[in-house]
């Protein structure tokens, strides 16, 4: 069964300690993803401000919900120039590996690229498919970046799943739980 990873709920002081921290830090949102102590600043100042005990997945998650939705602000040209040095991270070869089991992982659970970077089971088992194929060690987040950057390059096989509001509900429970 297809599950959606619900995003967290601010109230509309929450929403807005968020936002001027993401837009104070000038950093867009998916670079986060390949920077661990860069999400996890931005969340404990969060946290600290608000009160709140939320993780950083759902922090990006949440973020990244609200830019699908264009109600999200844009560090724009104040962004900062980052670059993510992703050149020499995986070899050719280890890349058509990575792809090959980002594609196969994707599939089994019909889940999106999204998916992976706010489902910490398919990031670690992207992580660990990973390793047991190619023999060394290179964090979910790194390769969450190279696949990112090919995708927004064109140059990653599209997975083909719709999108949840396409997909066909479910009759009744039973069904839900394959009975």
């Amino acid at each position: 069964m297809q599950s959606r990873k619900m995003s967290i709920r601010l109230n509309q002081a929450e929403r807005e300690v968020l936002e001027m921290l993401y837009l104070e830090r000038r950093m867009a949102i998916d670079p986060y993803e390949s920077r661990p102590r860069e999400l996890s600043d931005l969340t404990d100042s969060f946290n600290s401000l608000t009160g709140r005990s939320d993780p950083p997945e759902d922090i990006l998650h949440y973020m990244r919900t609200r830019r699908k939705k264009s109600d999200w602000p844009k560090v724009g040209r104040s962004a900062l120039r980052l670059r993510d040095d992703l050149d020499g991270i995986v070899t050719p070869e280890e890349l058509l590996v990575l792809e090959g089991i980002y594609t196969r992982i994707g599939r089994v659970h019909g889940k999106g690229n999204d998916s992976f970077a706010h489902e910490p089971e398919l990031r670690e088992e992207l992580e660990h498919e990973f390793v047991r194929a190619v023999g060394r060690y290179i964090s979910g987040g790194q390769l969450l970046a190279v696949l990112r950057d090919r995708r927004k390059s064109g140059h990653l096989e599209r997975l083909g799943i719709p999108p949840l509001a396409d997909r066909e509900g479910f009759a009744d429970l039973d069904e839900a739980a394959g009975k």
